[in-house]
């Protein structure tokens, strides 16, 4: 017969069990949840509005590659003749995001209802990683002198809150927003904001073809991810 110490060992394993299956869940990939929905939102957008397809270019989970230097993939990309959108999709799915959006890492907290614990982790900020992508966008396509870019990180749960706050000196080069689909002030809304303006990108018809010529193979993508695998260590 199995002794306390045994069974308070087995009731850790558990819990730690449970807590890692919970975890893996709430950071599950937006690509079959949170990105699908952005892309639905999307394409009803541009339809409801009466884009022809000429005048805009949506392109999801593209890759372009430096090899030897790095790799980039962007969730979602769409190019109109006003702007061009780089979207960054997370889809974490409850806690309260602190910081400042200026700082290169945040910290998200979620309440353990079930055992009365809070729980806190450092996590990379999205809108740095999507400064990152637009910068590798920028010199790859080029785009260096490119004003109408924009960041937008998308989250997709009506659990996540945020305090986050703007210092007067931004590190972010680019404008950005956030945007969440299931609270109000969603990814549409964004876009109807923004194609308000009386703008106009420049070179779109030459950007539209290169971006249509980044195929995304499964070369490109094994590449990709091990790079990705290098980065994490």
């Amino acid at each position: 017969m199995p002794n306390i110490q045994e069974i308070l060992w087995y009731l850790l394993f558990i819990f730690l069990l449970a807590l890692g299956v919970w975890y893996e869940t709430c950071q599950k990939s937006g690509k079959e949840g949170g990105e699908a929905n952005t892309l639905r939102l999307i394409k009803n957008f541009l339809r409801n509005n009466g884009y022809k397809k000429q005048n805009y270019l949506l392109v999801n989970n593209l890759i372009f590659q430096k090899v030897g230097y790095w790799s980039c993939e962007i969730d979602i990309l769409l190019l109109t003749r006003k702007w061009i959108y780089v979207i960054e999709v997370k889809d974490w799915k409850a806690g309260m995001l602190k910081g400042n959006f200026n700082d290169e890492y945040l910290t998200r907290s979620l309440k353990i209802r079930r055992w009365g614990k809070h729980w806190q982790e450092r996590v990379y900020s999205p809108w740095f990683q999507n400064e990152t992508h637009i910068k590798r966008l920028k010199n790859y396509f080029p785009l260096a002198n490119q004003p109408n870019i924009l960041s937008i990180v998308v989250f997709n749960s009506p659990k996540l809150g945020y305090n986050l706050k703007r210092n007067k000196k931004l590190v972010l080069q680019n404008k950005f927003t956030l945007a969440n689909n299931s609270i109000g002030k969603g990814i549409t809304d964004v876009l109807a904001r923004y194609e308000k303006q009386d703008t106009n990108l420049n070179y779109f018809e030459k950007l539209r073809k290169k971006i249509s010529q980044e195929v995304v193979t499964p070369n490109k993508i094994k590449k990709h991810r091990l790079w990705v695998k290098s980065v994490r260590g």
